[in-house]
């Protein structure tokens, strides 16, 4: 585990005990995002990241920081660049493709490759984010744009 409580900077320190005494916040977990990031990301994005693990699961979230670098400040970014959970990757190209409009005029025997459309296009401007642990969740989609 990192440094002790009583080793951490007295603004850090009254944050853990602020969170504590007013959500009943486990010090352990707070620690915990302390030794992956820093005080002062916990004193900054602490409170984003426990809402965003309540709303989406803490699995994805903790994955989400993963995958970038545990940049503490892509968790203020992580509902804007959510763009749902899809089934895969092609799934989400042929659905983002119909919410554009690309696909309304489309004569019903034309085939897509909604696969390849995701390896070979999309797949360079979004992220697929995927969750084994507990309940194994695939396809959670984030825009690389931010």
């Amino acid at each position: 585990m990192g440094k002790p409580t009583g080793q951490m900077q007295e603004e850090t320190q009254e944050k853990l005990d602020g969170l504590n005494l007013l959500y009943n916040w486990d010090y352990n977990e707070m620690c915990r995002f302390i030794e992956n990031h820093s005080e002062e990301e916990f004193r900054d994005h602490y409170e984003t990241y426990h809402r965003l693990c309540d709303d989406y699961g803490t699995e994805l979230v903790d994955n989400f920081g993963n995958y970038f670098d545990l940049d503490a400040k892509k968790f203020e970014l992580f509902e804007e660049m959510y763009q749902g959970q899809h089934e895969t990757g092609g799934n989400f190209a042929e659905y983002i493709c119909e919410e554009l409009g690309y696909i309304r005029d489309l004569p019903a025997w034309v085939s897509v490759n909604w696969q390849e459309t995701w390896d070979n296009a999309l797949s360079y401007d979004y992220t697929e984010i995927d969750c084994d642990c507990n309940d194994y969740t695939y396809g959670h989609i984030f825009s690389n744009n931010y």
